[in-house]
């Protein structure tokens, strides 16, 4: 095993009692740290690791390998390539985002984690659901609304935890459950970030709201409940699914709604289509215009 001057890093860490829940190599022979499928458990990396006998995990070159302590079985061994290194990696529960759980455990299938979205400030560790595939990964949900055609159950304004992610089937009713809901203003302002990603779909048509933004009007607008989506047709970029008119077609905003900025028709065309979680009392829309709730409907923000 190459050190590239850490090898007495390595004998501290190896020498120490396990002290540490531990995850194993499932894939025998050669293969890169940050595949999950090298992983046993790969949430637990951060916690500890094992290299199984015969198993070698390979750092490339320009990348860094975070984990927490590692044992060897065997033959097992951490190759380090060219400028590939290994450090020891902060506990999952102390990072701040998604993302930020990415940046130091590529590894890291989506699910359900702990963060600790303003580090050392006054706001606790929450629960929350990391979408770790699409577009990169990194994702950390902000908002979503399993909806059942027919009923017209309130949105849930979150002012101290995050919405999970439940079932993706349209048709399920989900009100009242730790999947429902969306984060307030004061409570997002919390997180730092600096895209949103929208999601939609519903029993009505087969067309797919799906594209992100870094457009700082529709950022400050769901931080502070202030201002508007204004300007968000032309500053979008389409994901692969997306097949929706909006947003290229919104030229309506709703203003200044608080803590229903996310969900009170933030951005549609007039008469034709539109995205709105109960919007007016009662809509549940998305790209379309029924002005009503029959349809089933699902919508999700993310943040990255």
């Amino acid at each position: 095993m190459k050190s590239n001057g850490l090898h007495s890093i390595y004998l501290f860490f190896l020498t120490l009692p396990s002290l540490f829940a531990q995850t194993v190599t499932t894939t025998a022979g050669s293969i890169n740290f940050n595949l999950s499928s090298a992983w046993a458990s790969p949430t637990q990396v951060a916690n500890g690791i094992t290299i199984q006998d015969g198993h070698i995990i390979n750092v490339p070159t320009g990348t860094v390998f975070y984990s927490g302590k590692i044992d060897f079985v065997g033959t097992g061994k951490l190759q380090l390539i060219g400028t590939g290194k290994w450090m020891p990696g902060p506990s999952i529960t102390s990072l701040k985002s998604c993302k930020e759980i990415l940046s130091y455990y590529p590894m890291s299938p989506s699910g359900q984690y702990t963060i600790d979205p303003d580090g050392a400030g006054s706001s606790p560790s929450t629960n929350c659901y990391c979408d770790m595939t699409t577009d990169g990964g990194g994702w950390t949900l902000v908002l979503n609304y399993l909806h059942r055609g027919g009923t017209n159950p309130s949105p849930l304004s979150r002012t101290t935890n995050l919405p999970l992610l439940g079932s993706t089937v349209l048709g399920i009713d989900e009100q009242g459950s730790s999947t429902w809901g969306h984060t307030a203003p004061s409570y997002l302002n919390s997180f730092s970030f600096t895209e949103l990603r929208f999601y939609g779909v519903t029993s009505g048509h087969n067309r797919i709201i799906h594209f992100k933004t870094s457009h700082l009007n529709t950022i400050n607008y769901f931080k502070t409940g202030v201002g508007s989506m204004t300007g968000i047709n032309t500053s979008f970029t389409a994901l692969i699914s997306h097949t929706a008119f909006l947003p290229n077609s919104a030229s309506n905003y709703f203003l200044d709604q608080g803590t229903i900025a996310m969900t009170n028709f933030p951005f549609w065309l007039n008469g034709t289509y539109h995205w709105g979680i109960q919007g007016h009392g009662s809509r549940w829309e998305v790209d379309d215009y029924p002005g009503n709730s029959s349809n089933h409907t699902h919508h999700q923000i993310w943040i990255r």
